[in-house]
């Protein structure tokens, strides 16, 4: 399974619902699992389990995206891709940083926004 980062299917995405698909058993890649959990969270993104609603992007392991995974994570990934919604490893930060940038920064304006009328 290839990768899918369709930055440009992501930013016109308004969700803050981050997806994340897998189950990383490497030691490398449960210590990525959980900082990018917790990044996603930090961020004001909500980390979900399961496919449903808006969904701004897919975080996956390495084994989902070589085909290595359950039935319910293949599903899952599928329904995302039928969806247009950018799968991205768990490892690549930077399309991670890249696809969420601009909910983020909406994010940040809207909480900088009612100090302005104060």
């Amino acid at each position: 399974m290839s990768p899918i980062s369709d930055i440009a299917a992501a930013r016109s995405r308004r969700s803050r619902r981050v997806l994340f698909v897998g189950n990383p058993t490497r030691h490398s890649d449960v210590s990525q699992w959980a900082m990018v959990r917790q990044w996603v969270m930090l961020q004001g993104l909500q980390p979900i389990r399961s496919f449903g609603g808006d969904v701004l992007c897919v975080i996956v392991t390495e084994d989902v995206l070589d085909g290595r995974c359950s039935s319910a994570d293949s599903l899952l990934v599928r329904q995302a891709r039928d969806n247009g919604v950018p799968c991205i490893s768990v490892h690549d930060t930077t399309t991670i940083w890249h696809t969420t940038a601009r909910v983020r920064a909406r994010m940040a304006l809207s909480a900088e926004t009612p100090g302005e009328g104060a």
